[in-house]
């Protein structure tokens, strides 16, 4: 068997598994796409929530790792929210604006490729670490302490919002210190967010500006995989330009990877290598598109999303087939499992997981591995249970998910040992062929 049997390619499933069957499902938003639902692909829908009931979120998460930034959120599509960083120190104005003092002021959004950004985020220094936009990181108390003055225009109503603190320690005692106002100074109170209030297995606590209530919203982040929602998207308006517009997205919980494949036909096996992203809108809004007359929505068809869970250690391949829009915000999509992550204890910190799909194999298999780094100088060896070499590659392992397509039609039906090796490490799992 030649080396150019084994492909380099992305990670791709047989039908003929039985855990790599497509099975259809759907995700129903409602009319004006009024909730946010959100998604497991091993559980289905997990939690459906109307989207207009809050308007700011406060990450809860310890600030710890990538996951975290004392990200605020603003709810710029569902709760009609603007955010404008008035350039002002709140000790000194907080409760005696003016209404020039808003004239020219920047509108603030969250980003629409990580939760570690919101609109209160935006206008930080990213060559000091210790700068989170509304406030600066206290080295002595280990909180944030904010300063910073904002105007929040909850539709037509104007507000004064001034985050004073986050406390970072201990972890059971996480909380923000919020003053809020309206524009005149009135009904000046300060709200107190914790994380121990119900939030320890959340992304977010969220604030109802309106009803003055905080509110549970989402599930335990350990329980979906991505949220349909609505939110600003970032739009190429041309060379080097773009603008948010409000779009019904698709957007993915920390931990989660997805690479996007286009022109493939999701019933063949084989895609083009694209490397899996951590940016939370892959999937995004971009695989349907508007009517821009009588008809429907359309769905592009080459779209395929490769999805690499966190909680649940799965690989999914996701294809959409029809969007019903504002009418009932219902979208329809087929999904398949290709395969678990397997950690694997023998080998060291440059490969975290590795995984064979399908396996039960007819005729071909694909390993899957994960990599911290690259390494040109990696070994495949395929063996039966006699020791006997059946194949022998030298590749090129990329850092990221790299994915290699072995064919096992000429193989015998039995079980085979395939080993993945490099300098210090070594990896090694059973394969079963049968035709």
């Amino acid at each position: 068997m030649k080396l150019k049997s084994l492909l380099f390619l992305g990670i791709t499933a047989c039908t003929l598994n039985a855990n790599a069957q497509w099975v259809t499902d759907s995700v129903f938003m409602g009319t004006g796409y009024a909730n946010d639902v959100w998604y497991s692909f091993k559980n289905d829908s997990i939690k459906a929530e109307v989207n207009n009931n809050w308007h700011l979120a406060f990450q809860t998460l310890p600030p710890v790792g990538a996951n975290s930034n004392v990200s605020i959120l603003a709810n710029h599509v569902g709760g009609n929210v603007k955010v404008f960083s008035l350039n002002m120190s709140a000790t000194a104005k907080f409760g005696s604006l003016v209404a020039a003092d808003t004239v020219g002021k920047k509108q603030l959004y969250n980003t629409d490729t990580s939760w570690n950004f919101g609109a209160f985020n935006r206008m930080n220094d990213a060559s000091n670490p210790f700068d989170f936009s509304w406030g600066h990181y206290n080295m002595t108390s280990h909180s944030v302490v904010g300063d910073s003055l904002y105007l929040v225009l909850v539709g037509t109503t104007p507000y004064q919002v001034w985050v004073q603190e986050y406390k970072s320690t201990p972890a059971d005692s996480i909380s923000y210190k919020v003053r809020i106002a309206n524009f005149d100074g009135s009904n000046d109170k300060t709200i107190r967010v914790y994380r121990k209030n119900g939030y320890t297995d959340r992304n977010f606590a969220y604030y109802d500006i309106t009803n003055d209530v905080i509110r549970d919203r989402e599930p335990s982040r350990m329980g979906w995989d991505v949220v349909f929602t609505r939110a600003m998207e970032m739009i190429a308006t041309g060379p080097g330009m773009s603008q948010p517009y409000a779009v019904t997205t698709i957007l993915s919980n920390f931990g989660v990877s997805v690479a996007e494949v286009n022109e493939l036909n999701p019933s063949t096996t084989g895609y083009d290598t694209k490397p899996y992203l951590n940016d939370i809108h892959v999937i995004g809004s971009d695989w349907k598109k508007s009517p821009m007359g009588p008809g429907g929505w359309t769905i592009r068809d080459s779209a395929n999303y490769f999805i690499k869970t966190k909680t649940t250690n799965e690989y999914y391949q996701l294809h959409f087939l029809s969007f019903g829009g504002t009418s009932n915000g219902k979208t329809v999509f087929e999904k398949r499992k290709l395969g678990d992550i397997l950690s694997v204890a023998n080998i060291n910190s440059a490969v975290t997981a590795y995984t064979i799909a399908p396996n039960p194999a007819v005729n071909e298999a694909n390993i899957m591995l994960d990599a911290k780094q690259a390494d040109a100088n990696t070994m495949i060896f395929i063996t039966d249970l006699s020791g006997k070499v059946v194949e022998r590659h030298n590749v090129k392992l990329n850092a990221g998910v790299n994915a290699y397509r072995i064919n096992t039609a000429a193989y015998n039906n039995g079980i085979y040992m395939i080993t993945i090796a490099s300098g210090e490490w070594k990896a090694t799992q059973k394969l079963v062929v049968q035709h």
